[in-house]
Formats: C-alpha cells, sequence, structure tokens
C-alpha cells in the first residue's frame, strides 16, 4: 500500500502523523510512505526524522521515500493526506494584512471574515488540481484533508472531481478532552457525545458520561458563572496551534443555549459580537494575533525538529487526535473506528443541504464510511451554520471561476465583515493577490 503525503515536509504535522504509522500494528510491512514537498530542505528533514524515529518502533517495517515532484507521489497511491499551505507562511500573514487594512479583524482567518475568504480563494483551485492529478494517477484513491479551510477544501474537491474524499480536524476531540477534569472523567471510557457543524463552528447537542448528563452537570457545577469572571476555565496546548482557551466558549453557551465544541480562537471567528474591535476584543481578553502568534508556532516546530536530528533533545514518541492511520486501517479490514470527520451529507443533519460537507461523528469499517444521524440542527444553529456553509460554497465558487462579484456578495453577508464601504477595492485586491497563486 502507497500513502502519499502531499505537504510532506511540515515541520509541525508530519512528525506526529508518521509516529501514528509507526505505532500502529496494521501497518508493520508492506507499506510505503511517500512524502512529497516543494521545499527540498523541509521535505528533507522529514524524511530524515522519520529514518531516525522509526528506531524508537522496531516492530515496524514502514517504507519511506520523498520526491518534489507531485505525478511520483500520486502514481500507484491508496491514499492522498494532504496537508498544505498553499502560498506558505507569507501568503496567510498577508490574508491578516488585508483585512485590518480595510478595518477588518480575524483571530485565525482559516474559513470566514476577510482572512479565511483569502485563504479559500488560494487553496480550493489548488486543492482540485492535485485531485485532478490523482484522477489520473490514481483515481481509486482516497483525499484525506487536513488543510483549512477544511469544510470548504473537502466539498470542492466532492464538486469538481470525482474523488473520494474526507476531511479530518482534530479540535473537537481534543477541546472536549481537556475539559475531562470539569465533569470527573479520567479518560474516553463512558464518554459518548453527539456533535454537529462545519468545521470549526460545530456543537455538542449531548454529553453523556455514564450515561449521565455532562451538559446538566457543567450548568449545576457553576462553569457558566465562573466563565463570567473572566478567567480562562481550561487551556489547550494544541501541537499546531499553541495555547487555545476554554472560557468564551461557556459565554456562547449560555447566550444562544448550545454549546461550542472548539476552542475560543475558533468559535470567536464566527461572532463579530467579541472581535469587532480592539476595545471589545479586550472586554473579552481575547489577545490572540495570528500574525504575531503563528510565525513564533512556526518556528518553534522548526527548531525543534531540527533539534531532535542532532540530537540535541530526545526524539518524541506517541500519538496525536487526528489518527489517519487509523480510518485507514478500518478501510482495510483493521477493525472499526469512530472519529469525528468533515463528510458529505448523506442525511446525517437532515435540514441541512444535501451537498454541503458536514461535521458529525461517522463508523469507519471496511464497508466503508458511514455517518451518524444527528437530527435536525435546532433553528437557533441552523441560523448559524447553513449560512457558513453558503459563504463557503460561494467563495470556492469565486475562486474557481474568478468571478469578483460572487465573491463581494458572499463576504457582504459575512459577520466579520461589518461595513460595506471599499468593498469593491478589496474584493479586487483579494482575487488579484491570490491570483500569483493560482495554477
Amino acid at each position: 500500500m502507497k500513502i502519499s503525503l502531499i505537504g510532506g515536509g511540515s515541520y509541525s504535522w508530519m512528525p506526529s502523523l508518521m509516529r501514528g504509522f509507526l505505532s500502529n500494528s496494521f501497518f508493520n510491512k508492506n507499506i510505503e510512505l511517500c512524502l512529497m514537498d516543494i521545499d527540498e530542505e523541509n521535505v528533507n528533514d522529514t524524511y530524515d526524522y522519520f529514518n531516525k524515529v522509526k528506531k524508537l518502533y522496531p516492530q515496524s517495517d514502514i517504507g519511506i521515500s520523498k520526491t518534489m515532484d507531485l505525478d511520483i507521489s500520486l502514481d500507484g497511491a491508496s491514499y492522498v493526506v494532504v496537508s498544505i499551505a498553499h502560498g506558505g507562511l507569507d501568503a496567510a500573514m498577508e490574508d491578516h494584512r488585508i483585512a485590518r487594512r480595510y478595518g477588518f479583524y480575524n483571530l485565525k482567518g482559516t474559513e470566514v471574515g476577510i482572512a479565511g475568504c483569502s485563504r479559500t480563494i488560494r487553496h480550493v483551485p489548488e486543492i482540485v488540481r492535485i485531485a485532478k492529478r490523482m484522477e489520473k494517477k490514481c483515481p481509486d484513491a482516497w483525499m484525506l484533508n487536513v488543510t483549512n479551510p477544511l469544510t470548504a477544501v473537502t466539498r470542492a474537491v466532492k464538486r469538481y472531481t470525482s474523488i473520494k474524499c474526507a476531511g479530518f480536524c482534530h479540535g473537537v476531540r481534543n477541546h472536549l478532552k481537556c475539559l475531562f477534569p470539569l465533569f470527573g472523567a479520567d479518560g474516553w471510557d463512558g464518554v459518548e457525545f453527539n456533535v454537529a457543524g462545519v468545521d470549526h463552528c460545530s456543537w455538542h447537542l449531548d454529553i453523556k458520561h455514564f450515561g449521565r448528563d455532562v451538559l446538566k452537570m457543567l450548568r449545576d457545577k457553576g462553569w457558566i458563572e465562573r466563565a463570567k469572571l473572566g478567567n480562562s476555565i481550561a487551556g489547550y496546548d494544541d501541537p499546531f496551534a499553541g495555547r487555545e482557551n476554554q472560557r468564551i466558549r461557556f459565554l456562547i453557551w449560555d447566550i444562544i443555549g448550545y454549546f461550542p465544541a472548539i476552542s475560543d480562537e475558533h468559535i470567536c471567528e464566527f461572532f463579530g459580537q467579541v472581535t469587532k474591535d480592539k476595545e471589545t476584543r479586550e472586554y473579552y481578553k481575547v489577545y490572540y494575533d495570528r500574525i504575531v502568534e503563528r510565525p513564533r508556532t512556526k518556528s518553534r516546530d522548526r527548531k525543534k525538529l531540527k533539534m531532535m536530528l542532532d540530537g540535541t533533545v530526545p526524539l518524541e514518541g506517541g500519538r496525536v487526535s487526528e489518527q489517519i492511520d487509523d480510518f485507514i486501517a478500518a478501510l482495510n479490514g483493521g477493525g472499526t473506528y469512530v472519529d469525528v470527520l468533515n463528510y458529505p451529507n448523506e442525511g446525517q443533519i437532515p435540514n441541512l443541504p444535501g451537498n454541503m460537507v458536514v461535521e458529525t461523528k461517522c463508523t469507519i469499517d471496511s464497508t466503508g464510511v458511514h455517518p451518524h444521524q444527528t437530527g435536525d440542527l435546532p433553528p437557533i444553529l441552523d441560523s448559524i451554520v447553513r449560512p457558513i456553509g453558503i459563504r463557503e460554497e460561494l467563495y470556492m465558487e469565486a475562486s474557481m471561476e474568478n468571478n469578483p462579484d460572487k465573491l463581494k456578495a458572499a463576504l457582504n453577508t459575512d459577520p466579520l465583515v461589518n461595513d460595506f464601504r471599499n468593498i469593491n477595492e478589496l474584493c479586487r485586491e483579494l482575487m488579484d493577490y491570490n491570483r500569483q497563486f493560482l495554477t
């Protein structure tokens, strides 16, 4: 089995992904991981890291190769994992700089607002290009996507190609796990949850711990009231995104009536009431600055891997939440696996359009991917989630069609874009800037 890793030189993502395959007994032999990246130094480093860390897993006989040629990496692949930052760090930072020049602010900037729109314009055509090459080189392969904007990209592959695609995000599980101490859970044993939405805007419809209603427990223990006092209730050190906080999601829960499934820094992206200006952000104690934090995180990850290679620090072991290896194993007879996926809506959320990609739990086994039925989204959540899906579709279409009018119409309904002035100039700048990355 050949598994192609596009973006295989990622210092943040590849080391943990490699350890997942190495530690999974299903992949002991007859497996080749093919690292593909356009940055030669990066892919050489992750290749060397694999060969070094493999010594910690003597039971594994996984093979490794590397290339800077997309077609070579795709040729004969059974699975294609895509983890790219098209345009690199500079483009990601320019997304935010453009937004701020026009008076708009994003926290993460991966889906919505000016920065999220810009990222979508740039990434959708590139992911579609990769998928179309897959139609030529490995038409039966799955694309397993971890690239943001996750929902929009996964939708684009479904819309414009014949390639099977699923999107993976670790956020829901990680940001539930960090709350375990609040309701007395020692681990996942006994924890059940029902989640629905789109990536980074999913909502817990139900959480149980050995049959007990966790949401009621959290309310009864006063965690919403503690959030109102202004202190972070819990935190999570995301290996890719840095420190993420758990407080404003409790405030939104109190206001909306439903509990966000993701951290403050992500869910705030969908609520301009929290982020609209500096005074408001300070009031809510939202201090994350992507232009400052993202370069720092990337530099940290690069330095860390370099130090592991030269022996300055010990090699890391262990796994991460995005267990793509378990997904692949389950599809190939390695048991049953349940995880949160972004997947085309086949009725799992009946009152959302069938063409949307939605985020719910799914069961994966040798017969395929089986999304869990969540039931209809409650009306208030429908009013939040459905427009996001519509706008992501319009951003996708604007990019593929080079249509600034469609882009303008979608942006003008984004809650983070609350000023019509200069919108024509803004849309032209977004299209002009990202045109250089469209191949």
